[in-house]
């Protein structure tokens, strides 16, 4: 189950600068907004791609989108370099936001971006009004692939990780196979999707809890840290609970997108039981095409004197084997 580059299946769109009509925004649980863009008509992207959305670079925007005074006293035309741009004051670089789901129907289509807002550039973006229009880079970087067999896939996610998963397993259930979700999180409010019920707290839950997510053949089951909706733990050790139980004996294909700790464990877990596994690596980014070099991760390479080289994850990922990646 090889990860394929971006432009290998179905012809996605090549990359391009593309100014997109925000034609929805609501909330989605505690830290997240869905942002909805009018895309193109000729608009290819498959489950794990990316865009790189501009931050504003109009001071006084951006002092309304703080709601803040920020300090301008330096004068000059904006940008510019005063040292307050390191310091995180502004938002000078692209923000790299996953795509969520793209939406067709009625002759339109639509990207769907779940934001969190952890910062001066997420909180900007996730106070555009609708209308407005967003500086879009895009489609970027590699994709998840599905199994050439019938095995199950099981798609695990965690904090903002859960962002792809939604339009995975669109494509998953498109492309007619068997797939369950295992997400891990602190609590059930920090998590932004929408409950049809609660799931029973302290065991495992594989009822079909969310609503919109790829239809009710879907199972869902939550790990939550403290117990109290769900498994009690790591969504890596409720994955672990189920291929001992409920899917003990079945072939599985893993999927994985969240925190690095997270991303670890699954890694582990594939090679323990020789397991494939795609994992989307989260980081930071200057540029989102290979410019910049900021995003560098090691990759194993026995043929190299070191036994590794580096990866970008922009350009050679997000989506990755597993197997390729040295952790630190």
């Amino acid at each position: 189950m090889a990860v394929e580059p971006a432009n290998a299946e179905h012809q996605v769109t090549p990359p391009r600068r593309l100014d997109l009509a925000l034609l929805d925004r609501r909330p989605a649980g505690r830290d997240y907004v869905r942002l909805v863009l009018d895309a193109p008509p000729d608009w290819h992207s498959l489950p794990g791609q990316f865009v790189n959305l501009l931050c504003e670079s109009n001071l006084e925007a951006l002092r309304a989108s703080e709601g803040r005074a920020l300090d301008d006293s330096e004068g000059g035309e904006w940008p510019r370099t005063t040292g307050l741009e390191l310091g995180r004051k502004w938002p000078v670089v692209r923000r790299p936001i996953s795509i969520s789901r793209v939406l067709r129907g009625g002759g339109r289509i639509r990207l769907d971006l779940l934001v969190r807002t952890v910062g001066t550039g997420t909180r900007f973006l996730a106070t555009r009004p609708v209308g407005a229009s967003v500086d879009v880079v895009g489609p970027l970087g590699s994709h998840f692939t599905p199994p050439d067999d019938d095995r199950l896939c099981v798609l695990v996610g965690g904090g903002c990780g859960i962002a792809p998963l939604f339009g995975l397993a669109d494509h998953l259930v498109e492309q007619g196979k068997r797939c369950a979700v295992v997400l891990g999180t602190p609590g059930l409010d920090a998590l932004p999707v929408r409950l049809r019920r609660e799931p029973v707290g302290g065991r495992l839950d594989l009822g079909d809890v969310i609503d919109g997510f790829a239809g009710p053949g879907v199972p869902v089951i939550f790990a939550t840290d403290d117990g109290a909706a769900g498994f009690h733990g790591t969504a890596t050790a409720a994955l672990e609970a189920c291929l001992g139980n409920e899917w003990a004996g079945q072939a599985v294909a893993l999927y994985g997108c969240g925190p690095e700790p997270m991303l670890q464990a699954l890694a582990r877990l594939a090679a323990a039981r020789g397991t494939p596994c795609q994992l989307s690596l989260e980081c930071f980014m200057g540029c989102g095409i290979g410019v910049c070099l900021s995003c560098a991760k090691k990759r194993r390479d026995p043929a190299g004197a070191k036994g590794w080289t580096y990866l970008l994850t922009c350009r050679d990922g997000p989506v990755v084997d597993a197997r390729e990646i040295l952790w630190e």
